[in-house]
């Protein structure tokens, strides 16, 4: 009999815990890139650490998760148990999450992302597998459950996706309203 929907969220959470761990000692060592841990393996991670980080996690079967760290607490997770349903097909890069900053997908052809501000201050985004991180200003991330369904307009981001070659394959706004 297969495992019911919470026993199975149980599993990853578990699963994601150990991987978390094995991240931050990895870290702690100079080789966090490479951890895996039960099927689950380590994509990009936003923010200079893990202490309060925001890593991106992908299994082999198909979930994909977001581990939230905050130092001094558990690590929270996001897990979304079909995946992100990222279409990259399109832009080469879909955003699973933001605020702070923006993380996601790209496809197998990407080589770099990049994001511009309307000042032109280009910042590239960390591409681990088949995910990214890039630590842009997006305003504040909301605190509230008022803030969290407030409307809000995002800043005027473009964002670059290469390919091979370094050929410039798409040029656009980063999130779309």
């Amino acid at each position: 009999m297969a495992p019911s929907r919470d026993e199975e969220t149980a599993q990853w959470v578990a699963e994601l815990t150990e991987l978390a761990e094995l991240y931050r000692s990895a870290e702690a060592d100079g080789s966090a890139e490479a951890v895996s841990h039960a099927g689950w393996h380590a994509g990009a991670l936003l923010g200079t650490t893990a202490a309060n980080g925001r890593l991106l996690a992908y299994k082999d079967s198909g979930p994909e998760a977001e581990c939230v760290f905050r130092a001094g607490e558990r690590t929270l997770f996001n897990i979304m148990s079909g995946g992100y349903g990222s279409d990259t097909s399109e832009r080469g890069f879909a955003v699973w999450s933001s605020r702070p900053g923006v993380l996601g997908a790209v496809d197998a052809g990407v080589s770099r992302l990049e994001v511009a501000d309307a000042d032109g201050v280009v910042v590239p985004a960390d591409i681990v597998a088949h995910t990214f991180a890039v630590d842009v200003d997006l305003g504040p991330a909301p605190q509230t459950v008022d803030e969290v369904f407030a409307p809000w307009e995002p800043p005027e981001l473009t964002v670059r996706v290469y390919g091979e070659g370094d050929v410039l394959r798409y040029e656009g706004p980063l999130l779309l309203t």
